[in-house]
């Protein structure tokens, strides 16, 4: 048997082809005699694969304790989702439609509607929790979805790995935003939810540092690794895809706009024609900057005159508060 090494492509396709393909084919084997759903516990394998990836061993806890360990004096959290095998809906009769079936077993309708809306979570049910949200020094989002949800003929999964610095303002601000407000106003207290591809995680300048495809076939290519040295910071390409956002108001448009350009942008300026402006000029401006930027104007205005409720633990590491 091959002695595998953390930290190498080989490795990482062999821990995708065993724990991911291999266990997805059994369970898929399985839910279609019990018709019970067809997901697996996919958050240890995300946490396996960080593993594999980093070079990083984890703490042998599961769910509790630390998910990687950097050094003696460091460790990271790992957060997976996986938007593969979600239970779909038939658009004719609104049944519920498995993602191995291809009609609706009610109304025979091959009218269907898959779903992607799984996202990762981020629980702090306490002030102790809150206190300690930038303890980890990274956060590692891994995701499993579909390359073309919507072409059926084109079965291939990409799974993905992004590295969030814990003190990237983008992220920081974000988690005291939901804790001071979206939670503190919940009656469910539900968990933060970090959506992928959302203009709030590009906002914490994720560094996608994996990327392998999985073809129909099930062998795997892999894309980016750290080792290949094509790591990068993960930008959003257009604002223009993110002006519905209900955080991207045209008062925090605007102020970013002003602050990023030094210019006072015309307050009959519609939001419309405030994402062109950017998005035409947005290479004039530091990525860096532009995040900050965005965070600034987007967070800070929520968290004004709550101040007093950030802990020591959190306010050492930003003069804004």
């Amino acid at each position: 048997m091959i002695n595998y090494e953390l930290g190498t492509i080989q490795a990482s396709e062999k821990l995708i082809e065993e724990l991911y393909i291999d266990l997805r084919r059994r369970v898929n084997f399985w839910s279609g005699i019990t018709h019970q759903t067809p997901q697996a516990r996919m958050g240890y394998i995300g946490q396996h694969l960080v593993s594999v990836v980093t070079g990083y061993r984890g703490g042998k806890s599961g769910a509790r304790g630390y998910d990687l360990i950097i050094s003696p004096t460091e460790h990271a959290e790992i957060k997976t989702c996986y938007r593969v095998d979600q239970l779909g809906a038939c658009k004719n009769c609104k049944g519920i439609v498995s993602s191995l079936e291809t009609v609706c077993a009610v109304c025979k309708s091959q009218e269907i509607e898959r779903k992607d809306d799984s996202k990762w979570l981020i629980s702090i049910r306490n002030d102790d929790e809150f206190a300690k949200i930038l303890t980890p020094v990274f956060y590692y989002f891994v995701l499993f979805e579909f390359e073309k949800i919507h072409d059926s003929e084109n079965n291939n999964i990409v799974a993905s790995i992004w590295k969030v610095n814990s003190k990237n303002k983008g992220f920081a601000y974000c988690l005291v935003d939901y804790y001071l407000n979206i939670r503190a106003s919940s009656v469910s207290k539900a968990p933060f939810n970090m959506w992928p591809h959302s203009l709030k995680f590009y906002l914490t300048r994720p560094e996608l540092i994996y990327r392998s495809v999985i073809m129909h076939d099930d062998t795997i290519t892999t894309k980016i690794f750290p080792t290949l040295g094509n790591t990068y910071i993960d930008e959003f390409f257009s604002l223009r895809e993110f002006s519905r956002a209900t955080t991207l108001t045209e008062k925090a448009l605007r102020n970013s706009i002003n602050s990023l350009f030094s210019m006072k942008m015309p307050e009959n300026r519609s939001k419309n024609e405030m994402i062109n402006f950017f998005d035409e000029n947005r290479a004039l401006c530091d990525p860096l900057q532009i995040c900050e930027t965005f965070a600034d104007n987007i967070y800070l205005p929520l968290i004004s005159g709550k101040e007093k409720y950030i802990p020591h633990e959190i306010k050492r590491y930003f003069s804004d508060f």
